[in-house]
């Protein structure tokens, strides 16, 4: 084989490793338009542009769920389920522990009881009161949906092309870099 088209090869390998690396972070933020094939939208799109209503809408969902606290001290059933589940997964890894099983029964029991009355008492307090009043000091709610905000979104897009696009493009070079290294390789042995 010529000298020159293991060369071009050997080049070939790394702008592809470059342009699937660069590809990564086009997929992210481009296009910023939908595009459309004979009326139908094609499933290229750029993630954080155009999902950004479903993500507001899942992370809005789970905050109301999880978080904000219910006014007129309504009971929040998800929250309670929520502590609740915590509240077993607890109990069972307690009563699992290897060195409570040691233990005489009369110690073991109360032990035990101490544990989950703690474990119960603070998960109430954490969720109930805790979490919902420093969401609503530091306005977590408006933070989240200012950052999924238009002009945020762009902030986001232009530090990630910033600081992802030279390692990106590093990484595929040093990739491209090796396996035309092995191209070569393969093409001298064979």
């Amino acid at each position: 084989m010529p000298w020159y088209l293991i060369i071009i090869i050997f080049i070939l390998n790394i702008l592809w490793e470059i342009g699937f690396f660069y590809f990564l972070l086009l997929i992210v933020f481009h296009p910023r338009k939908k595009l459309q094939l004979f009326g139908k939208e094609l499933p290229i799109v750029g993630i954080l542009i155009f999902y950004r209503n479903k993500l507001a809408k899942i992370l809005a969902d789970k905050y109301e769920t999880y978080i904000e606290r219910y006014p007129g001290g309504v009971v929040n059933v998800k929250k309670e389920e929520f502590i609740l589940y915590i509240y077993k997964k607890v109990q069972e890894w307690t009563e699992e522990q290897s060195f409570l099983k040691n233990l005489p029964s009369f110690i073991q029991k109360p032990v035990l009881s101490f544990v989950q009355v703690v474990t119960n008492h603070l998960l109430k307090e954490l969720f109930r009161n805790f979490i919902p009043d420093l969401a609503e000091r530091y306005e977590i709610r408006e933070k989240i949906f200012e950052l999924i905000s238009d002009k945020n979104m762009r902030f986001i897009e232009d530090k990630a092309k910033y600081y992802l696009t030279k390692p990106l493009v590093i990484t595929g070079a040093s990739f491209g870099l090796l396996f035309g290294l092995l191209n070569l390789i393969l093409l001298i042995i064979f």
